[in-house]
């Protein structure tokens, strides 16, 4: 039966210093402490979102979020066809716009969607997302869901969330309908999903570009890249394999993701993600470790990659629990080899989020930038030449919302951005 609203709550609380983390019934201690993300990014490349409306002269109105739901939805799925027997859909499981990561909010999209679809179109069928049915599935359901400024402006608070949905014409590989919606901010838990939250990488693929750009830069007709369609297959194991971790049958796991990444378009940083979380929870120390230096060398080609270091609040030290911070000496031993392989320089630039006094900010992002180029410098002879630490406060945020829990932990991050050496 399709609910009366959507429970996406969080646990409202106030901000006061810089970095200040706010506590919520969901969240672990990866989240209470602050997440900064170590990126890998070439020189150039900005932070800004895939995903942000054009400037408009009148902001649009904003419907609570189970109105802005259903808007987009019912529109949706009246453009489907009618009158010429069942329709046949899978749904790829939905992402936020601009990190890809799913989350809470997210996968309670996936549910309503299925349950909206059982309850009042009722021909239309709703299959399993597996490599079986994508393959005789007639569409593809996919979606996106992020903070935007409503009136487009980019340096704006984001002070909306924009829903866009897309059905994908499989054989004919297309957007064959597309609708959005846009909403109120409001208490709407957006934390990542646990092997979003678990995997030590962030960063968007070519798979999770293409997914983005065909829910939110298409028309009904436009073609979808094949670096999304070709991968289709993979995504769908890739969802059994989270599926699994998150159950904690790690084994199983680690034999799917190993499956999809044999598969066309298997070979992508979330699969590499799910793989180390797989290998490090069964002690294939040796395997995790190799994992984890293909990712970072991944973030050399890709322009962009996060790593994670769980720092303690408005401070430059790693979290005190040992289980979260042990693997961080391997990681950054990992990174300093192969950049130093890789004969590149890199600029450390330290991010933070929009909580706090914006000069606090800068300074603790620049301070915990100087914190991991030191803690570089020691990996690698001649490493400290290599490095340049900066820091820019809250002024390229992804998510964007003042909130300091795992929802936002992608804007406390450090990124590294290659450079030529002089």
């Amino acid at each position: 039966m399709v609910h009366n609203s959507i429970d996406l709550r969080r646990d409202p609380a106030g901000e006061q210093g810089g970095d200040r983390p706010r506590r919520s019934r969901r969240m672990t201690l990866r989240s209470v402490t602050t997440a900064v993300m170590l990126g890998l990014a070439a020189v150039g490349s900005a932070p800004a979102a895939i995903a942000q409306p054009v400037a408009a002269a009148r902001a649009p109105a904003l419907l609570p979020l189970e109105q802005a739901f259903m808007k987009a939805a019912t529109d949706l799925f009246a453009k489907l066809p009618a009158g010429g027997g069942e329709v046949t859909m899978v749904i790829d499981p939905l992402i936020d716009g601009i990190t890809g990561i799913q989350s809470a909010a997210t996968r309670g999209f996936d549910r309503r969607i299925a349950e909206l679809v059982a309850e009042r179109y009722p021909h239309v069928k709703v299959l399993a997302f597996t490599p079986e049915n994508v393959a005789k599935a007639r569409f593809v359901f996919i979606g996106t869901f992020n903070t935007i400024n409503n009136a487009g402006q980019p340096g704006g608070d984001r002070d909306a969330f924009w829903i866009c949905f897309a059905l994908v014409e499989r054989e004919a590989k297309t957007v064959y309908a597309r609708s959005v919606a846009r909403s109120t901010v409001g208490d709407v838990d957006i934390a990542p999903a646990a092997s979003h939250a678990d995997s030590p990488v962030w960063g968007l693929d070519a798979a999770t570009r293409a997914y983005i750009e065909a829910c939110q830069r298409s028309q009904p007709g436009t073609p979808v890249s094949p670096a999304y369609l070709d991968q289709l297959g993979a995504a769908a194991r890739i969802r059994e394999a989270g599926a699994a971790y998150e159950a904690g049958d790690h084994r199983r796991a680690r034999d799917l993701y190993r499956e999809a990444q044999a598969q066309p378009g298997g070979d992508q940083l979330r699969v590499l993600n799910g793989l180390y979380l797989s290998y490090a929870a069964l002690g294939e120390t040796g395997a995790a470790d190799e994992t984890f230096g293909q990712m970072v060398e991944r973030g050399f080609s890709l322009g962009r990659l996060g790593v994670k270091f769980l720092f303690e609040p408005n401070s430059t030290a790693f979290n005190a629990d040992r289980k979260l911070s042990a693997s961080y000496p391997a990681w950054l031993r990992e990174i300093a080899m192969r950049a130093t392989r890789a004969g590149v320089c890199l600029e450390v630039v330290g991010h933070a989020s929009r909580t706090g006094p914006e000069t606090l900010n800068d300074r603790l992002s620049r301070e915990r930038a100087e914190r991991i180029a030191g803690l570089m410098s020691t990996q690698a002879p001649g490493m400290s030449q290599r490095l340049r630490a900066t820091g820019v406060g809250f002024r390229e945020t992804l998510v964007g919302l003042p909130r300091d829990d795992a929802s936002t932990a992608v804007d406390r991050r450090v990124e590294f951005k290659t450079a030529p050496c002089a």
